[in-house]
């Protein structure tokens, strides 16, 4: 059997890392407070500010306050509310949100594990080029989880993941060994014929994160 390497865990990085949009979020009223605390570790009076900011619709807030609910910073961690919040971001049309939300149904946490979900949300992100959402969309495929097993189109994501730059180092590693092991599986005018599609695909690039 492919070893996908399933760990959740190892993915922490995503939520921890998206602290890193306050860098280039628009200024507003309770963001340069907010951002101040969380830098200086006052996560709890961080979150006050954040919280009117993802109430009134901002998506980079919005994955802010889910991801500090996810790790429990100035809040008990309540992967309930995580997903919560990674659901508004993700209907708002944010990438980071739909991989979030996404990869919380893939492995039920705060939300029952339901793969179909996990599909539906992983392929926004995925087209709009989050690479850790096109990896698991190849596990999804290769294994007939929530859509139908089809490891051509599994071979595909596995492609775009691997030469993605919006990925984990560990996600990356991951997915080129699940393309070189699916390769096995196809004829040569198959992994010719997906090579050049992917070769060809690109992002659907979309507002927000």
């Amino acid at each position: 059997m492919i070893n996908h390497r399933l760990r959740f865990w190892a993915g922490w990085w995503l939520f921890s890392a998206l602290v890193l949009l306050l860098a280039v979020a628009p200024a507003a009223a309770g963001l340069e407070e907010g951002r101040q605390a969380y830098h200086n570790g006052d996560f709890a009076t961080a979150l006050q500010e954040f919280l009117p900011l993802a109430q009134a619709g901002d998506l980079t807030m919005q994955n802010q306050v889910a991801a500090m609910y996810y790790t429990g910073q100035g809040v008990p961690q309540d992967f309930e509310k995580a997903a919560e919040w990674f659901r508004k971001a993700a209907g708002g049309g944010s990438p980071d949100g739909q991989y979030c939300l996404g990869k919380l149904y893939y492995y039920g946490q705060g939300v029952p594990q339901d793969f179909g979900e996990a599909s539906k949300w992983l392929t926004e992100a995925g087209l709009a080029g989050k690479g850790g959402a096109q990896y698991l969309l190849a596990v999804l495929s290769l294994y007939g989880k929530g859509v139908p097993k089809n490891p051509v189109k599994a071979y595909f994501w596995a492609l775009i993941a691997a030469r993605s730059d919006d990925i984990s180092t560990d996600d990356k590693a991951a997915a080129t060994a699940l393309r070189d092991q699916i390769q096995t599986l196809l004829t040569r005018k198959q992994v010719d014929s997906i090579q050049a599609m992917a070769h060809d695909w690109s992002p659907h690039h979309k507002k927000g994160n």
